[in-house]
């Protein structure tokens, strides 16, 4: 996690909470009809990281059939703007972490109705409130609540993307439809072409996409274990392609180390967020941990196998036929709780506990069942 991230969290923690309460002890909130008519003008708020944005897109697209009229503004982070940017479904973007040119432009949008996607914090529910609109629906977790109109129930036992579509059903009063086998991440023209390009020396293998990254350290495989497993998709006729971010270059070396001269290109730091999905949208198996990339390929239809520590696996592993969790059973696993990780005191027996064989095992499998195939033979987990 960034610094921008650590503060966004302090001030919630330091300012946000106690003025929310404050408020909402106040003036409480006052309950409205989920059938109202379609809003003038929607703000729908999203902070938080690229897994959060990508599985928000559903309920964006349901936001939309319901209200084909509607101008929809997102409120989000730097971080996960990308993710959105493209996806069309809204008519502005503003940038919640740049104080006057997005939140004050939001609290000053005079908007009809805002969907507050924020699973645990309450800056989210307190912009909502000093937006003024008369409907604010988001999730009651806390006494966020109190600054709703609408609190909608949340579980950490129900995977997150149907979280979101309850937003929509309260928000519309109609049920989204969403298949889970369906992809639903829409790429640009130009993001495919250069993942042609990019992918163009590895011919016409199969290809895996191996992703070393996660956002901290307790969600971390060792980049000597990804070698090993692309290495032995390599030795099978596999082609490999290495994605992640600047700070994933040294275990993209590591990995591209592992494979020697065998098919393969290094893209860490390479390509933005978009491109490296359309890199994985070409693959047919992905690997990584618990990461946003992870959701990204799970919007993509593309088969993987994903590795699960220290996260709630209802919560964030994605169904379906296609996907494939690999885990190390431990005591203290999951031990995230609303998204909050605790540094690790287990020695991340969770994560190191996965051995390499396993994974190159599940993705043998995936490579051959192909992307029609069908679940691994044990119900999905390996």
């Amino acid at each position: 996690m960034g610094a921008r991230e650590q503060l966004l969290k302090l001030a919630d923690v330091a300012a946000a909470r106690p003025l929310g309460a404050l408020l909402g002890a106040a003036w409480p909130r006052r309950p409205a009809h989920p059938k109202a008519a379609p809003p003038r003008r929607a703000l729908v708020i999203r902070p938080g990281g690229i897994g959060d944005a990508v599985l928000v897109v559903p309920m964006l697209r349901a936001l939309r059939a319901a209200w084909p009229e509607t101008s929809i503004t997102l409120l989000v982070e730097r971080r996960n703007a990308g993710v959105l940017d493209g996806a069309g479904l809204a008519d502005e973007t503003l940038l919640y972490d740049r104080p006057f040119a997005g939140l004050l432009r939001a609290v000053r949008g005079r908007f009809d109705l805002v969907v507050d996607t924020e699973q645990y914090h309450a800056a989210s529910a307190l912009v909502a409130y000093l937006a003024g609109a008369p409907r604010r629906i988001g999730f009651g977790t806390n006494a966020r609540r109190r600054l709703l109109t609408v609190a909608v129930p949340y579980s950490q036992e129900t995977y997150e993307l149907r979280s979101f579509l309850d937003l929509a059903r309260a928000a519309t009063g109609v049920e989204p439809a969403w298949d889970p086998e369906a992809p639903f991440f829409p790429l640009r023209d130009e993001e495919r072409a250069f993942a042609a390009r990019a992918l163009a020396p590895l011919g016409d293998r199969p290809l895996v996409v191996v992703h070393p990254g996660a956002s901290i350290p307790e969600r971390r495989w060792p980049a000597e274990r990804y070698g090993f497993v692309a290495a032995g998709l390599a030795d099978d006729g596999a082609a490999i392609a290495i994605v992640g971010g600047a700070s994933d270059r040294a275990a993209g070396r590591t990995i591209a180390a592992a494979l020697g001269g065998r098919p393969h290109v290094d893209l860490c730091g390479a390509t933005t967020l978009r491109e490296a999905a359309a890199v994985i949208a070409r693959a047919a198996v992905y690997v990584s941990a618990d990461t946003g990339l992870l959701h990204l390929a799970y919007a993509l239809g593309v088969p993987s196998v994903h590795l699960f520590g220290p996260g709630v696996l209802a919560k964030w592993g994605p169904p379906g036929k296609r996907y494939v969790s690999v885990r190390e059973p431990v005591p203290c696993s999951p031990c995230t709780t609303y998204g909050y990780t605790p540094p690790c005191c287990q020695g991340m027996a969770c994560m190191l506990g996965i051995e390499a064989g396993r994974v190159l095992a599940a993705a043998r499998a995936r490579l051959a069942a192909g992307k029609d195939g069908a679940a691994a033979d044990e119900g999905g987990a390996a």
